[in-house]
């Protein structure tokens, strides 16, 4: 079988999984997410238009996607289209969601596939060893989540899930308010570098270390995703290793949804399983992009004015935040914070043409991502920056993103950190190296 022969038969079996996938998410939400989360705004007015546009839209872009992983977005493009892209196409067919919007968001996805091709300079890194860094950020992580206890954080100690919202606001109070912005880079960032460092380098107890820690952010702060971070970043990690990353990737996808659907359908388990796999991570993201387009699109658009980058110097238009001001107007309750990723968030600020920078912005990230990737480990480089790119894509706005969710330093670590290949040198004799070399220099140095 030629090359060429081979591209087209893995990008027809990516079709081919893409359509199962669109299939099950229309079962998902018509026969669940509809009959029992219909009050939350998720409606049943299907429009047999807007199905067949949105199947040629998945026709389009699984045979245009890549077929093969060479560099993380590769792998990062088709994450980005089945979340929220592909439900918040369903949810166009489904729901009779306007045109428009949809139309626009798959054309900044496509802005998104163009920039990332674009060729920026190169950049040099591999500054610091691995048990450096997996040692160093593994002593900040424990000062942070003991200085977490020191305040009383135990207090509020919680490990059921079902109670997570009883105890979210009491824990979030009980500490000082820039907790709120290293919490977020702790769980998504530092915990999961070290446990892909330590799985990397098969140091098991400080994976289990890693592994422990995410289980102290979730009891401590009360936010699920920390205690999910790791199974995650592994999953991808191994799936980045694997011979055929897109396919597994896409079978991950449809088995999710349809453990979600057993869970359902045989009637004599909890539903949490499908209602945070299914409605959540599925559904309510895409969900939220086209409320932030009804809302902003009759109403002032932020123009970043909620966001520093301004300096105070635009007038933000709102009593409340823009994740809050949505709650309040999507569920009548001002407490709810409905965040949203670049679609609705670009929209928000600068309307169709607000989608389009942060596209073009989203596009160069993916490609900085591969310029440093290049000559490196591959999976870790696609792991680590896994969580970041997933916010941006589904629930934080762009600059909110990149600084409090922890991108740029998951970014910074990924340059600095020297992941070559699969080379796996001693620890010690590279720890002697590097202070080798730092001494080397520091003789060299012009007096």
């Amino acid at each position: 079988m030629s090359q060429v022969d081979r591209i087209i038969n893995a990008r027809l079996i990516n079709l081919g999984f893409y359509l199962i996938a669109f299939t099950l998410l229309w079962v998902g939400y018509t026969k669940f997410v509809v009959p029992i989360f219909g009050y939350m705004g998720f409606e049943w007015a299907p429009n047999k238009v807007k199905i067949i546009e949105a199947l040629l839209a998945i026709i389009f872009f699984a045979l245009i996607l890549p077929s093969r992983v060479k560099r993380p977005s590769d792998f990062f493009i088709h994450v980005h289209f089945l979340l929220p892209i592909v439900p918040m196409l369903v949810l166009y067919g489904a729901s009779d969601l306007p045109r428009i919007y949809m139309y626009f968001a798959l054309l900044s996805f496509g802005v998104v596939c163009f920039a990332r091709k674009l060729k920026p300079p190169k950049i040099k890194g591999d500054i610091i060893p691995i048990p450096i860094v997996m040692w160093g950020l593994l002593i900040i992580v424990v000062i942070y989540i003991s200085s977490i206890i020191s305040q009383g954080g135990l207090r509020y100690f919680n490990l059921d899930l079902r109670k997570v919202y009883e105890f979210r606001a009491i824990a979030s109070e009980g500490l000082p308010g820039i907790y709120g912005y290293f919490s977020p880079t702790v769980s998504k960032v530092l915990l999961p570098f070290v446990l892909l460092l330590a799985v990397y380098r098969r140091k098991w107890l400080i994976a289990g270390l890693a592994i422990s820690g995410s289980v102290m952010m979730f009891a401590l702060t009360s936010h699920k995703a920390p205690l999910f971070y790791p199974f995650f970043i592994l999953g991808i990690f191994f799936v980045m290793r694997s011979r055929r990353p897109i396919q597994l990737l896409l079978m991950g996808y449809i088995f999710v949804i349809l453990v979600s659907l057993i869970v359902f359908f045989s009637g004599k388990l909890d539903l949490i399983v499908p209602s945070l796999a299914l409605r959540r991570v599925y559904f309510v993201a895409a969900h939220l992009n086209f409320v932030y387009y009804d809302f902003f699109s009759t109403h002032p658009h932020v123009f970043l004015s909620n966001s520093k980058l301004t300096f105070g110097l635009i007038q933000y238009p709102y009593d409340l935040d823009p994740s809050h001001l949505i709650g309040y107007y999507y569920r009548n309750n001002e407490l709810l914070g409905a965040n949203t990723g670049w679609l609705g968030a670009g929209y928000m600020h600068f309307g169709f043409a607000g989608m389009f920078l942060y596209a073009f912005i989203v596009g160069l990230l993916l490609k900085i991502v591969d310029v440093i990737a290049r000559k490196r480990e591959l999976s870790i480089s696609g792991a680590i920056l896994f969580v970041p790119f997933f916010s941006i894509f589904r629930s934080t706005d762009l600059p909110t993103g990149m600084l409090t969710h922890g991108f740029l330093l998951a970014l910074l670590l990924t340059w600095s950190c020297q992941i070559e290949g699969t080379v796996m040198s001693e620890p010690r004799k590279t720890i002697a190296r590097f202070l080798n070399n730092v001494v080397r220099g520091y003789n060299h140095a012009p007096s």
